[in-house]
């Protein structure tokens, strides 16, 4: 980071009405967040960031510093680039997309007027977001985008719908210094794959908008991957990021059909977070509930796929290799998605990290992945996330399906989140479903396996669907674990009235002391919580995406909240 510093006002706060702040900015080369949780093993850490430590993150010298509007909710994670030329000025810049089909670039240090930088919106002549679907008022851009620093291109997937064409799907690219198309973008998924099952029609089935693209976009081996899920079966989809050609596409249950409440077919949306690619190019994803046989059918499974898919506009990718856990018929008939957390690559190991709804952490290794065992032997380690705490001791549980009466081992917990990684340490949080039963995030130390350590014992609301922490540090010190406690998040699954969100941040080297907490001034309370959403740092400030107004108003906003030191 470059010596010297600037000095700034930022403007009233035209959301909140807070006074101006003045801050002081390092001049730095400055840090990108192109991607979901900072990298492709998505480890979840900044480890440069140089402003802000366990010291100065107090409520005396830190808070919510500006808010931005935007035209609908941001489901996604927001995106940072440093030092971006945009209207012949330098900016840091922070993106953000909007279930209204929005894309946005705000200057990321300095409020301003409140005005982007660019702003452009995705839908053409007589379309709408969709109006229809389970994210309300509005579906349109529901993942993390991610972004190209080599080409300077930021890739979405955006939904909408029209009476002419009914609902589609595009993949967007996107100049980051103009909001302009690239590559000769949009272009329409038209994804299918022969298929027999239930969704199929004449041997075929499509991805269609009763699908969400919930999980976030992957950048890997020169292309774009996008999971889907909330539809009969689970997809994963590949375009080539320069040619935005289909290069490759997956389907988790081409001839088995789902049963039950949802019937659903291993639906890719990994809480939120996305798919993982390691340093050989490997793809990793986690399946939600369904049917599974290990040869037509992945539900509630990690999978392996290759760096390279298949040839050909509607090549079929498949896994190469896949971890299974034993209980897998109970998770599909009790609804207990494998796939509802996302996924964590240790870097520089091979151990990945998952976990759903049973409230079960598990490590598989990713060159040996152990396939479907009895009493899951080709893991590495199952460890439950409550072990030793309240709610977290496993009980029985049992659902019946077609296969006969399903049994398994579960706790008060559910994940929900994505493990972040630092100094040894994993950090997760949970969502309860017992209201005795402590949520927030634990800490376990890794040697191979995971050991638990300390959580920090908030009583978090049933139905708040979890955490994924973020952490910053410079370089192995000053670690501190940033997590979105969302209250009773917009939207709910208990239809709980909406409460405002709460950023509270905790100093790793003596976790879980707890260092900053947004409510402990009335000027710091960011919007209503957004499910799944995980914070984000970089050169000194932290972004969070929150809802301003509630679904029932006509077009509800929401906000981009930004804090620093004051």
């Amino acid at each position: 980071m470059a010596s010297g510093s600037t000095t700034i006002s930022a403007s009233v706060d035209q959301i909140s009405g807070s006074a101006p702040a003045t801050v002081t900015l390092p001049q730095a080369a400055g840090v990108n967040i192109t991607t979901w949780h900072v990298d492709t093993n998505r480890s979840g850490v900044n480890s440069n960031e140089q402003t802000l430590t366990p010291s100065n993150v107090t409520p005396a010298s830190f808070g919510k510093l500006f808010s931005y509007a935007v035209d609908g909710y941001v489901y996604g994670s927001p995106l940072i680039m440093s030092n971006v030329k945009i209207n012949g000025a330098t900016h840091n810049v922070v993106y953000v997309a909007t279930e209204h089909d929005s894309v946005y670039a705000f200057d990321a240090d300095n409020y301003g007027t409140g005005a982007p930088l660019w702003q452009v919106s995705l839908l053409q002549t007589g379309e709408t977001p969709i109006t229809d679907g389970p994210i309300q008022p509005y579906e349109g851009v529901t993942s993390t985008p991610v972004i190209d620093p080599s080409t300077n291109t930021l890739y979405v997937v955006s939904a909408q719908t029209s009476a002419s064409t009914g609902g589609t799907f595009r993949l967007n690219a996107l100049d980051i210094t103009t909001g302009a198309q690239k590559f000769g973008a949009p272009v329409t998924l038209n994804v299918s794959v022969p298929a027999t099952n239930s969704a199929s029609v004449n041997g075929v089935q499509t991805l269609d908008t009763s699908c969400i693209q919930r999980a976030a976009l992957l950048l890997a081996n020169g292309n774009i991957y996008m999971g889907f899920g909330g539809c009969h079966s689970g997809w994963l989809v590949a375009y080539n990021a320069s040619t935005l050609q289909q290069v490759g596409v997956f389907n988790s249950s081409t001839k088995l059909n789902g049963e039950g409440t949802y019937a659903s077919a291993g639906g890719v949306w990994m809480g939120g977070g996305g798919p993982v690619a390691d340093s050989q190019g490997n793809i990793y994803i986690t399946t939600g509930n369904g049917p599974w046989d290990g040869q037509t059918a992945f539900a509630d499974s990690v999978l392996k796929f290759g760096p390279t898919p298949v040839a050909g506009a509607n090549g079929t990718m498949q896994p190469i290799d896949y971890f299974t856990p034993s209980i897998y018929q109970y998770m599909d008939c009790d609804d207990a998605d494998l796939a509802s957390g996302g996924l964590l690559l240790i870097p520089g190991t091979t151990t990945l990290v998952a976990g759903g709804k049973t409230g079960t952490m598990y490590l598989v290794n990713s060159t040996n992945m152990g396939h479907e065992s009895a009493n899951d032997a080709g893991a590495i380690q199952e460890q439950v996330w409550g072990a030793g705490l309240a709610g977290g001791n496993t009980y029985p549980d049992s659902c019946q399906d077609s296969t006969g009466n399903n049994t398994a081992s579960i706790t008060s917990y559910e994940i929900f989140g994505t493990s972040a990684y630092f100094n040894n340490y994993t950090y997760l949080g949970v969502t309860p479903t017992s209201s005795n039963a402590p949520g927030g995030i634990r800490q376990f130390e890794y040697s191979s396996t995971l050991t638990p350590f300390d959580d920090t014992s908030e009583f978090q609301q049933q139905g708040a669907r979890g955490t994924s922490p973020f952490i910053s540090a410079n370089g192995t010190g000053y670690g501190i674990v940033w997590m979105i406690d969302q209250g009773n998040p917009l939207q709910n699954s208990n239809q709980a009235t909406p409460t405002s969100a709460t950023l509270r941040a905790y100093d790793a080297a003596n976790f879980p002391t707890e260092i900053y907490n947004s409510n402990a001034n009335p000027g710091d309370a960011p919007g209503y919580g957004i499910k799944f959403s995980s914070p984000v740092v970089a050169n000194g400030k932290v972004y969070i995406s929150t809802g301003h107004d509630l679904t029932t108003a006509a077009n509800p906003q929401g906000e981009i909240d930004v804090y620093g030191l004051k």
